[in-house]
Parts: C-alpha cells; sequence; structure tokens
C-alpha cells in the first residue's frame, strides 16, 4: 500500500470512527502493513470496541466496516478495547498483530506505547519472528507454547 493509499485508509477509519462511537482502535495488520501486498491481498484489520451491546459483535462490526469498503476484500478481527491491553498469554495471532500493526485510529492514544512495550519485552526475552519464503513464525521457547507478556 503507498503512503497516499495509508492516508486515505487513515480518514476513512477515522470517518467511521466518528459515526460510530463503539470503534475505540482500528489496527492494520497483515501483507499490506507489511507493504508485501499483491492482487490477492485482502485488508487486515483489528477493530478494538468498547460499550457494545449486541447481539453478535462480529456480525455488527463487519456491517459496519464492509459497507464503507463495499470492492475491498476485508479480514476483520475484533476484540474488546480494554482486553486488547491485558492479554497475558498472547497467541502467535495476537503476536503478529502487534508486529505488524499500523495504527489507523486510536481514541485515546494508548496504543502505540502499548505496542511498543509489548515489542520490547518480546525483544528482552530474546523472542523473534522468522520467515522462510513468504511465510512467518515465532521461534518461541517450546513449540506451541503462549507467551507470557508483563505489562
Amino acid at each position: 500500500m503507498k503512503i497516499k493509499d495509508l492516508n486515505a485508509l487513515k480518514d476513512k477509519i477515522a470517518e467511521i470512527a466518528l459515526e460510530n462511537s463503539f470503534i475505540a482502535g482500528v489496527l492494520l495488520f497483515g501483507s499490506i502493513a507489511r507493504k508485501e501486498r499483491d492482487e490477492e491481498s485482502d485488508i487486515d484489520l483489528l477493530i478494538l470496541w468498547e460499550n457494545l451491546n449486541v447481539e453478535d459483535i462480529y456480525l455488527h462490526i463487519y456491517k459496519t466496516f464492509s459497507k464503507y469498503f463495499p470492492h475491498e476484500n476485508l479480514t476483520i478481527l475484533d476484540m474488546d478495547y480494554s482486553s486488547f491491553f491485558n492479554v497475558k498469554k498472547a497467541s502467535s495471532l495476537y503476536l503478529n498483530i502487534i508486529y505488524d500493526a499500523i495504527i489507523l485510529y486510536d481514541k485515546y492514544g494508548k496504543l502505540l506505547n502499548f505496542i511498543l512495550k509489548v515489542k520490547n519485552e518480546l525483544r528482552a526475552k530474546g523472542i523473534k519472528r522468522k520467515k522462510i519464503g513468504k511465510y512467518y513464525f515465532w521461534k518461541l521457547p517450546k513449540p506451541g507454547q503462549k507467551i507470557e507478556l508483563k505489562i
């Protein structure tokens, strides 16, 4: 994704957030965030929400975002905003999102500092993301182990 496209995406996300107060943060991750986009790439977003009281949270979020991106392939993950900051045992997916993250929207201005703290903690523990071909993996102390975060 080119820088002007990234700025356009940030603007669109800000517009969506202004119209939907439940949105507390939006992170771009995946191939676009890593600048590895190809013709099959989708837009990978983690939507951090708060105070959302609907029966099916994921469906509500997906419908909200897909109407703004009618011609794009979206992959949307969602997480409660406060839960994002309180993960104690991190999965590989969570670590990948942290590692790739481009902050598109941050209602409270806390995401960058938190992401930097997690990255520093991973470095201090000697945990590194590796790449073979176009695939990424985490070199963990034990295979399949969840990483304990003390942030």
